[in-house]
């Protein structure tokens, strides 16, 4: 037998059902019953997911399966008389097929639940498989931290594609109206996405858990990291906060860190990280005056509780849990004094000095960024800074800018081994530099170590070719640099200019290896 929900949005059926399958049991044997309930959608914001509320005379365990080429499953346990079970990973515009086995102690019950699903919306992008060998690859499926132009602004849509290309969950935030990220799940299993002034958590289902208001003068941007106790670090600008460029006072943004208390929802710290660096300093700020830093990531080392800082308008910056400067990784050109009045300490001390493997310091004009060697570079307007195992840095090289112009067009995935204590670094591996032009984005992207499989996942997201605005997601062997993954996302933007201007073309700011799980 089987329950249909025949509609995407009819979310109650009930039916009372019998066993099927009976193991070990005679024909006078009491029949187990139990009944299903279908909700689709419970929250209003996930469309391919569901719950189904079980209910059994019996106690008994059990597991759930989506059909399909690439089947999603769930175990469950009903110790009393009823449990209700999360569905994820349903097919869009699909008469799902929805398996469910009850298991008892002397019976196995087999049940299909058939749910109905609608299309998912107009203005997702293509996505096309080019490469996949799920043999070599890490295991989950393909999360991507995606948002769609509106003119001006941005509406978040986070969504899993599964290993055909099939969308098989999504949570439609555009009900906030501005941009929500980065999309990410936390050690317990919550989703967390903040906009400016918000801290959103979240189920798979879309239920939110909580939803916090920050002081309004702190405004949360690109990156949010999970500290060891499930504390945040978040990147912030504030509303009062002023640099001073040749006695001209500037209103700043972008360049604070706060450690957000999660359990007691309090700001219980934060880092000015014009301390540290020159604000004056504007070889590649190409955006306005006082977004001098551009931060847009962060790492936390729990070795020695620092903060890898990563400033698309400066390079990479590591500072202490105590506010000291450690190194800054960059180009030497053109530093000078710390501070917002350009009044502080002399920051060429803390630059490092780019060495070859043999230790051998490379020329002044690499040093200058002027030039880049065949074995090393510096980061150009990086993104998504990540600490290896092994203690090197994993980063995103879009390569904005590269060399002072804008005639070295490539991106990439880059692994720095960095000396504190002599102030150098060396190039360890990198990916992309050799795709050229068809895999340069000169904004947002990501990169991420996946920890079974030892792979890098390359994102590089805003890609612009003369015909189809798209991005890349690309996981790479790091030894070999074979590629195992690769996808190309087609963006449509129904509604923008199609430039990189904010809020103006589809943009995929990171992604994700996930599993579709609950």
């Amino acid at each position: 037998m089987t329950l249909k929900v025949n509609q995407p949005f009819v979310y109650c059926s009930t039916l009372i059902l019998f066993a099927l399958i009976f193991i070990g049991c005679n024909e006078q044997q009491p029949k187990a019953q139990h009944s299903i309930q279908a909700v689709l959608n419970p929250y209003r914001i996930a469309p391919l997911t569901a719950v189904l509320n079980i209910k059994s005379d019996e106690p008994c365990t059990g597991h759930i399966q989506v059909l399909g080429e690439t089947p999603i499953e769930n175990s469950f346990e009903i110790k009393t008389d009823s449990v209700s079970v999360p569905v994820l990973g349903l097919y869009p515009n699909t008469e799902n097929s929805v398996v469910v086995t009850l298991k008892y102690a002397t019976k196995e019950v087999i049940d299909t639940v058939k749910i109905k699903t609608n299309h998912i919306p107009i203005g997702f992008p293509e996505i096309e498989i080019n490469k996949i060998d799920r043999n070599k690859m890490e295991p989950g499926l393909h999360g991507c931290d995606i948002h769609y132009a509106n003119n001006g602004k941005f509406n978040s849509i986070p969504m899993i594609f599964d290993d055909q290309g099939k969308v098989r969950w999504y949570l439609d935030l555009s009900f906030n109206g501005t941009m929500v990220s980065p999309f990410q799940r936390l050690k317990d299993g919550t989703l967390l996405m903040v906009d400016r002034f918000t801290i959103y958590e979240f189920n798979m289902l879309g239920q939110i858990l909580s939803k916090t208001k920050i002081d309004n003068n702190y405004g949360m941007h690109h990156d949010v990291v999970e500290l060891p106790n499930g504390d945040l670090l978040v990147c912030i600008g504030t509303r009062d906060s002023y640099i001073n460029l040749d006695g001209e006072t500037i209103l700043s943004d972008s360049d604070f860190i706060m450690h957000y208390d999660r359990k007691n929802k309090t700001i219980a710290k934060k880092w000015d990280l014009a301390k540290h660096l020159d604000v004056t300093r504007n070889d590649v700020n190409f955006l306005r005056k006082g977004d001098w830093l551009h931060m847009n990531g962060l790492a936390f080392d729990a070795k020695d509780s620092t903060i890898v800082v990563s400033g698309k308008n400066q390079g990479l910056v590591k500072i202490s849990w105590n506010d000291e400067l450690k190194w800054i990784m960059a180009p030497k050109k053109n530093w000078g004094k710390s501070g917002r009045n350009n009044d502080g300490i002399s920051t060429k001390p803390f630059l490092l000095t780019a060495i070859n493997p043999e230790g051998k310091v490379y020329s002044n004009s690499v040093q200058q960024g002027v030039a880049s060697a065949q074995d090393f570079d510096f980061p150009w307007g990086p993104h998504a800074p990540e600490l290896l195992p092994n203690g090197n840095l994993l980063v995103f090289d879009n390569g904005s800018h590269r060399n002072f112009n804008e005639e070295n067009h490539y991106s990439r995935a880059v692994e720095y081994k960095i000396n504190e204590s002599n102030k150098t670094v060396e190039q360890i591996w990198q990916y992309g530099k050799e795709r050229g032009d068809a895999f340069y984005s000169e904004i947002v992207s990501d990169v991420d170590y996946l920890p079974i499989s030892n792979n890098i996942l390359v994102t590089s997201g805003f890609l612009t070719p003369d015909t189809k605005y798209s991005a890349k997601i690309v996981e790479v062997n790091h030894e070999t640099g074979e590629e195992v993954f690769e996808a190309t996302l087609y963006y449509k933007t129904l509604r923008g200019n199609k430039t990189g201007a904010w809020g103006q073309s589809d943009i995929l700011y990171r992604s994700e290896r996930m599993e579709l799980k609950y």
